[in-house]
């Protein structure tokens, strides 16, 4: 099944159409920037099937409230990144949290205001001799095995 809000099979169904392949842009440039990151992808389930992870919080810090715009263009980079690495049903908390990241900092460059990533990457690699800014997100979801969390973070300047 994948990465999915809950109670919202398309949340693109409330954009304007122009507005909703526009976001969908913002993802496939982000899915490109997540291969090369190359974040983990959860293991199939015991009976074989992906995993069916729901979208709890997709946060960012400083806080930059999660809009339809910026959702659609994290899901359809998460769901472009497993299809790249053979598993279009598949699941990555990771891509998802870094898909959150990306398409921030890409809605900003739209803007004209493009941040510089220093580095980009799961929390717990941050290095600790970088200058930057660090911006935080966290996605949290759950699934039939219980909650799932991913932290990314990005230095910038």
């Amino acid at each position: 099944m994948g990465i999915h809000q809950a109670g919202t099979p398309d949340p693109a169904a409330g954009l304007d159409p122009a507005v909703a392949q526009a976001a969908r842009g913002i993802g496939a440039a982000v899915a490109v920037t997540l291969a090369g990151l190359a974040p983990a992808l959860r293991p199939a389930t015991d009976a074989g099937s992906e995993p069916d992870l729901v979208i709890d919080h997709l946060d960012l810090e400083p806080e930059d409230p999660l809009d339809p715009v910026t959702l659609v263009a994290c899901l359809h980079a998460h769901d472009a990144y497993v299809a790249s690495r053979g598993r279009p049903a598949g699941a990555s908390p990771g891509a998802l949290a870094l898909a959150r990241i990306l398409a921030w900092a890409a809605r900003a460059e739209a803007l004209g205001r493009a941040p510089r990533i220093a580095w980009i990457g799961p929390k717990a690699r941050m290095p600790g001799d970088m200058a930057g800014h660090p911006i935080t997100a966290t996605a949290r979801l759950s699934g039939p095995d219980g909650a799932v969390r991913a932290v990314a973070v990005a230095l910038v300047s």
